[in-house]
């Protein structure tokens, strides 16, 4: 019975998988909630990561909608002013530019716009974008964890020497989130600040581990020159295993800091699927590429835009207390359901390993 018992577990874990994957023709998975129903947001201060496109674009707009001060922490300049121009404009993304709803005029509620300087990529950047943030701020009510690549070619590395996936989407943003975490600590128990991370039900393809720690770290077999671009090691994983493990690392960020503050009540922390979504995350893909060029309309049969699939991550940074409580380390799949995670996830020590491991990372570099 135990085995029959274990085998329908998993089962049914694959079937949450499938019908909560975000793919627009199961067409009874819909989202439940809008930004109509944010709460006003006058007075919150607001950080995205990567939140000149896709998703993080999205959500940047509709929080400056609703009045709160948002910061677009990106790596390229130009992009980032681009993007707040048109946040000011209440211009909508897409995978074809952008579109003005007639709606978006009649917001009375504007907030403010600001660009930070973020590369991910270089730890020295993280260290420099926190720095200058919190020139200007001193506070911060929720600090979106949102941008992301996805199987980038092998052989790429960060500044420091780590797997470009893992290194900017985990320890990245690992760096960023503990440099900022005082600040995200000194919001009043009343209104606790919250912490969201992007993941993707790519997570499922991570090694049995959860990470291979080897595969991360630079092969010093490789010269000096292939940082960033070079011929892969022999330890590094297959670009979708890389994506995979990054994604379970964001899965375990979110719930080491709800093991370590959510059940003190001074932090809300929660990982989110966005869904498949209409963004430039796949354009070095050269099927997608060429998909996409030869086969324009194929786009709205496998893929939401990116203002549905933010709605994930704002309805997880706006929910109004108690509820909020109850996505407090919890991974939130389309559209505002409580899903499955890999198993392994509920495996503290697994989770606490990987934010040690982090910590030990930062070390080296601070």
């Amino acid at each position: 019975m135990e085995y029959v018992s274990t085998v329908w577990a998993w089962i049914n874990h694959q079937i949450q998988v499938i019908f909560h994957s975000g793919l627009p023709i199961f067409f009874w998975v819909r989202p439940k909630w809008s930004v109509d129903q944010m709460p006003d947001q006058t007075g919150k201060v607001i950080l995205v990561t990567g939140g000149n496109s896709g998703t993080g674009y999205a959500t940047s707009l509709a929080y400056y909608n609703a009045g709160a001060t948002v910061y677009l922490a990106c790596r390229n300049e130009k992009k980032a002013l681009k993007a707040i121009e048109e946040i000011k404009k209440g211009g909508e993304i897409g995978l074809f530019g952008y579109t003005y709803p007639p709606s978006s005029s009649k917001s009375s509620k504007k907030g403010r716009v600001e660009y930070v300087n973020l590369d991910l990529a270089d730890l020295a950047s993280v260290d420099k974008c926190a720095e200058e943030f919190l020139k200007k701020e001193n506070q911060l009510d929720v600090l979106f964890a949102n941008a992301g690549i996805m199987a980038t070619e092998e052989g790429q590395y960060t500044k420091q020497g780590y797997t470009l996936q893992f290194g900017s989407m985990v320890l990245g943003h690992h760096r960023l989130i503990t440099l900022l975490l005082p600040t995200l600590l000194s919001s009043p128990p009343s209104e606790p600040s919250r912490v969201i991370l992007s993941s993707s039900a790519g997570h499922e393809t991570a090694p049995p581990s959860g990470v291979d720690y080897t595969s991360v770290v630079r092969d010093p077999s490789l010269s000096k020159d292939t940082t960033r671009l070079g011929r892969r090691g022999d330890r590094e994983l297959g670009r979708w295993s890389e994506y995979g493990q990054a994604k379970w690392g964001n899965i375990a960020l979110a719930k080491w800091l709800d093991y370590e503050y959510g059940v003190q009540g001074r932090l809300i922390s929660a990982a989110v699927h966005p869904g498949l979504v209409a963004t430039n995350l796949a354009d070095h893909l050269s099927l997608a590429a060429s998909l996409l060029k030869s086969l324009p309309w194929i786009v709205p049969i496998f893929t939401f835009q990116p203002s549905v699939g933010a709605l994930n991550q704002i309805y997880a940074g706006s929910l109004p207390l108690p509820e909020a409580w109850y996505l407090n380390g919890q991974y939130i799949v389309p559209f505002q359901t409580i899903g499955q995670a890999r198993p392994d996830l509920n495996d503290r020590k697994k989770v606490e390993k990987l934010w040690e491991w982090c910590d030990e990372q930062g070390k080296k570099w601070a």
